[in-house]
């Protein structure tokens, strides 16, 4: 008798939890579901659809309006190679062209510490950019020039990051003698203050390091 009771007992209890779980669907209109991440419209591929779009892990991708407002834009000029954007959190590339021919070797330590070296500099909202020619050598592809090109960033550290940014990267070929031998890399950085300090406060510290274009 013992014995019946307390499985009638366990029984009674399935059946509560049972109720008050289908009551719970019912008011919530459902079982809970954790929603899709969105994903972006896909645009058209900045250098034309010949073009294949690699990115800093070496992948092949799509651009969409998920991506920075930078990789966005349609390319005007044929010696675009590569699109960069750096923050603190975040080393992102998008290879628009030539990606046939030569392609970056990837390297997630490095830009790790690049997006590292900004997060000094958090304590004001800014974007800075630059433009960066590299020209290699023909025969070789070792690189012989590394310069700004029409664009310099506005703060002088910032500009530092970038061209120690590029000196560390590492190309490969498609073919023993490059076919690619010079090419441009449109850099975007975007700092965010994480930090209390006033704007005023910072633009006073900066201002030995901002240059007027």
């Amino acid at each position: 008798m013992f014995r019946v009771s307390v499985f009638r007992t366990i029984l009674a209890g399935f059946a509560v939890l049972y109720c008050l779980s289908f009551i719970s669907c019912v008011s919530s209109g459902g079982p809970t579901q954790t929603p899709e991440t969105p994903k972006g419209e896909i645009l058209p591929n900045p250098a034309g659809d010949n073009e294949t779009i690699v990115d800093e892990e070496g992948r092949e991708v799509k651009i969409s309006t998920t991506d920075p407002i930078s990789f966005q834009s349609q390319s005007k000029d044929t010696s675009e190679y590569f699109r960069v954007h750096i923050t603190s959190e975040s080393y992102q590339v998008r290879q628009i062209r030539g990606s046939k021919y030569i392609r970056r070797k990837v390297d997630k330590g490095g830009d790790a510490l690049i997006s590292e070296e900004l997060v000094k500099y958090n304590r004001i909202n800014f974007n800075d950019d630059g433009i960066i020619l590299v020209i290699l050598n023909g025969n070789t592809g070792a690189v012989e020039t590394i310069r700004f090109n029409t664009r310099v960033p506005r703060i002088n550290n910032l500009a530092k990051i970038i061209q120690n940014d590029v000196t560390r990267w590492s190309m490969e070929h498609s073919e023993e003698k490059p076919v690619v031998t010079k090419y441009q890399i449109h850099y975007t950085i975007k700092l965010e203050n994480k930090s209390n300090t006033t704007r005023d406060t910072v633009k006073e510290e900066l201002k030995g390091e901002v240059k007027k274009r």
